[in-house]
């Protein structure tokens, strides 16, 4: 059986020579010149980001170490932030709402393999994360997840399946733990 495994390891496989072209350049300045600028330079890691095809909004807050691969599949809202260390793994769309909070070292993970084929071909799928939604320190959302409106991921937990609105989920695999309920202090 193993003779018949011809797994390819080489993106060459999966992407056309002008993607991989384009996301090597963007790699390079993603690696170089994006982390050069300090933190209160937000406006020019803004800028490479734009100019890559990635859409946000001028409230949109990204780390200085985030690395994003194939940016122009990235589409976030209005006051979301992602934190250092963030790998956001663009092989297919990602959506980011309004609000969301993406903490320090998560990875959003939009490609996988078919482990049933024996060239084991690249499989991707979107991640849409809603609006209010915080996806907290070093969780991983994996190929066609779906966070809902306000829900809460904790810190390393590995999301497998959607996340029903308002509601917290953690572990590995996650599930839901509760429901979120915002409660206003000063009242």
């Amino acid at each position: 059986m193993l003779n018949d495994y011809q797994p390819s390891q080489s993106n060459r496989d999966f992407f056309s020579r002008s993607v991989l072209i384009k996301n090597e350049l963007w790699a390079l300045c993603n690696s170089t010149i994006y982390r050069l600028f300090p933190r209160q330079f937000r406006f020019w890691r803004r800028f490479l980001l734009r100019f890559t095809g990635a859409r946000f909004d001028k409230t949109t807050s990204f780390g200085r170490f985030t690395q994003i691969d194939l940016p122009w599949n990235l589409t976030v809202g209005q006051y979301s932030a992602i934190g250092d260390d963030v790998w956001v793994y663009c092989l297919d769309k990602i959506t980011i709402g309004d609000k969301v909070c993406v903490g320090i070292g998560v990875k959003l993970l939009t490609g996988s393999h078919d482990i049933g084929s024996r060239y084991f071909n690249l499989v991707t799928k979107p991640i849409v994360i809603h609006s209010g939604a915080w996806i907290a320190n070093y969780a991983i959302i994996l190929p066609g997840v779906i966070i809902g409106e306000g829900a809460v991921v904790g810190a390393c937990a590995v999301v497998t399946k959607d996340v029903p609105p308002w509601t917290v989920v953690a572990g590995n695999p996650a599930r839901v733990i509760k429901k979120r309920v915002i409660q206003d202090v000063n009242e």
